[in-house]
């Protein structure tokens, strides 16, 4: 009799003690959910460090300059054979405080010394407001170039800030960029 309370103990212990295969299931298949889970969050990140190397790529300066707490940086300089163009990319970004900016007076000059026109429809609306550590994207358009031109001498233009804080303490800066290659599409 003893062994027989024994053996009935330990078969109801072995039977209400284990684990049936419906709870092992489930948790494979939450694994399976968390292991897919990390691989979108992968792939995702993934294309974000593509987007960004991408972006620190087209965003390099081909040259920059400062004035009057304003960087100013050249990223391209491209050239379209069909419509006869020339477009300059540049960002502004102030460091010092929030502005209102008006960008005059664009001069392109070619090796030849022939100056050109900015075209204004298809540039930049040149009456910015600047945030500081903010750059903004700006493409002025240049028309009626003659035989393409490898190489701009001068590209200059005049720059009138405001500071948000007094509108009649304004700086006004002449910038100019010199010797700036043409990429021909």
């Amino acid at each position: 009799m003893k062994k027989m309370l024994q053996s009935f103990i330990l078969l109801f212990s072995i039977i209400g003690y284990s684990q049936n295969n419906n709870e092992l299931k489930n948790e494979i298949e939450k694994i399976k959910n968390d292991i897919t889970e990390l691989k979108s969050e992968i792939t995702s990140v993934k294309v974000q460090n593509l987007y960004f190397k991408k972006v620190l790529e087209i965003n390099t300066p081909v040259i920059q300059q400062k004035e009057d707490g304003d960087e100013y940086r050249i990223t391209r300089v491209m050239g379209n054979r069909s419509e006869k163009t020339i477009s300059i990319h540049f960002f502004i970004e102030v460091k010092d405080e929030n502005k209102t900016s008006s960008l005059e007076d664009f001069s392109l000059v070619d090796l030849l010394g022939n100056e050109y026109q900015i075209d204004f429809n298809n540039s930049s609306y040149p009456y910015l407001k600047l945030s500081v550590d903010v750059p903004l994207n700006i493409k002025i358009t240049f028309k009626d170039i003659i035989e393409e031109p490898k190489l701009i001498k001068l590209f200059r233009f005049n720059s009138r800030n405001e500071p948000e804080r007094n509108p009649f303490d304004s700086t006004k800066s002449r910038l100019e960029f010199r010797d700036l290659n043409v990429i021909w599409e």
